[in-house]
């Protein structure tokens, strides 16, 4: 899938002043086969230029990325979506740059939503990093910003992610059925 060498992971690689997780054990990794992490708008670029630099950001997109409904989050006792990018799924529903053997194809520039989060974090931890994460997307889409018009342009074209809750649903089905 890539066209040149994986760079080293930097595990000094910071976003909103969080530090990368560096788990890949088979907990972490479960989520890649169902619940790609979400990209923030630095990320969109950074993967872009990883993966096919030489190729139209918005071609690139369309074959690498899909339009999430986005994460439901409450403010002023108002629920409501911010819409995210994610990986584009295998016909399996793993994430599209899950390898063969359970790895990451672009584990050195994955999105926020996967390199800055791991399953043995503690939930406040967790929910303190998506809000940060969720608030630069919100301020994309409130400049309407590239990360935003490349999730209508996936939208219009029918490359839709399920919801979280429905992805989130299905991981936890898949961990009742896996031999403890």
């Amino acid at each position: 899938m890539t066209k040149q060498p994986l760079p080293v992971v930097d595990s000094a690689r910071t976003e909103f002043g969080f530090s990368r997780t560096q788990c890949d054990c088979l907990e972490c990794t479960r989520n890649c086969h169902h619940i790609p992490g979400y990209l923030v708008p630095a990320d969109l670029e950074r993967i872009h230029q990883h993966v096919a630099p030489d190729h139209d950001l918005l071609a690139w997109a369309k074959e690498h990325l899909l339009a999430s409904p986005g994460a439901l989050v409450t403010r002023d006792h108002q629920t409501f979506r911010i819409p995210t990018l994610v990986p584009a799924r295998r016909p399996d529903g793993a994430c599209i740059f899950l390898t063969a053997t359970d790895h990451c194809a672009i584990h050195a520039v994955s999105p926020f939503g996967c390199a800055f989060f791991d399953a043995h974090m503690p939930h406040a931890e967790a929910d303190r990093r998506s809000k940060r994460g969720l608030h630069a997307v919100l301020q994309a889409w409130n400049g309407n910003g590239l990360y935003a018009q490349v999730w209508m342009a996936l939208a219009d074209d029918g490359l839709v992610a399920p919801a979280p809750e429905v992805a989130r649903q299905q991981l936890r089905e898949a961990g009742r059925k896996e031999p403890q």
